[in-house]
């Protein structure tokens, strides 16, 4: 056949698509977003030298207008539900990493939280190092107690403020939460 190009957009076509579009070899445009196709028959690659990116349109965008989402695999854009069209091309993460969005989430969520580990592991051995050598002396120690009692007297012991002259973590966490 000689057809180039074929839109059947907005028709209200149900079920599955012919497999006869697939023996189509010359065509060039094929539109079919805004039906009701649930299955989409192996279509080779379109050329999309004339039209690019909206050589080759289906329903197969998310959210879905289906209870699964159509696969289209030589799709150059897919609609979805809401009638936002979307180019199928590779994302600039799927070019140069081969990884997809998810992947690289997961993969960079991961090292977010071990750098993370790593600079707190690190305060913490500095710290050590730092405060190895120099014990509070008695006089401090009870200074600091005289504080603490002074600042609790102000603001009273009721106060969700009294949890932060403590050295109990769950003291600094049950505050915190509370001033949040």
């Amino acid at each position: 056949s000689k057809l180039t190009y074929l839109r059947l957009s907005y028709n209200a076509f149900t079920g599955v698509a012919p497999e006869s579009l697939g023996e189509l070899t010359q065509l060039q445009l094929l539109q079919l977003q805004s039906n009701r196709i649930t299955k989409m028959p192996n279509i080779p690659q379109l050329d999309g030298s004339i039209y690019n990116k909206s050589t080759f349109v289906t329903d197969c965008g998310v959210p879905s207008a289906f209870d699964e989402a159509l696969e289209c695999e030589h799709c150059t854009m897919c609609c979805n539900a809401n009638e936002d069209c979307y180019p199928q091309e590779d994302t600039r993460i799927a070019e140069h990493l081969g990884l997809s969005y998810s992947t690289f989430a997961v993969l960079f969520i991961s090292c977010f939280i071990a750098l993370c580990c790593i600079v707190a592991l690190s305060l913490y051995l500095f710290s050590k190092r730092k405060n190895r050598g120099s014990a509070l002396t008695l006089s401090t120690e009870r200074r600091l107690e005289e504080d603490d009692k002074y600042a609790l007297s102000r603001i009273g012991k009721e106060s969700v403020y009294s949890y932060f002259v403590t050295d109990k973590v769950l003291g600094w966490i049950v505050a915190f939460a509370t001033l949040g």
